[in-house]
């Protein structure tokens, strides 16, 4: 289990807040909302996340809609929109 893609920039959103990025992920939504789950994939990969993206999670179980929140020592954790 993994994540498959994390895609940040999509056609025409340079440059805009909130970025809509899209997160594929071969786990269940509760492992992706894990604090430090995304940590490792994206210092491999080095994307950059912001507080003001909005993460669409497509996972083995569901879809959903998170924010990601960083705490003071850079661990993103993933928080569900209302």
């Amino acid at each position: 289990m993994s994540i498959i893609s994390l895609r940040t920039n999509s056609p025409g959103q340079n440059y805009q807040a909130p970025r809509l990025c899209e997160l594929q992920s071969s786990d269940t939504l509760s492992t992706v909302t894990t604090a430090g789950y995304l940590n490792p994939y994206v210092k491999m990969q080095s994307i950059a996340l912001y507080s003001t993206d909005i993460v669409q999670v497509s996972a083995s179980n569901g879809n959903q809609f998170y924010k990601p929140v960083f705490s003071a020592s850079g661990t993103i954790t993933l928080t569900v929109l209302p």
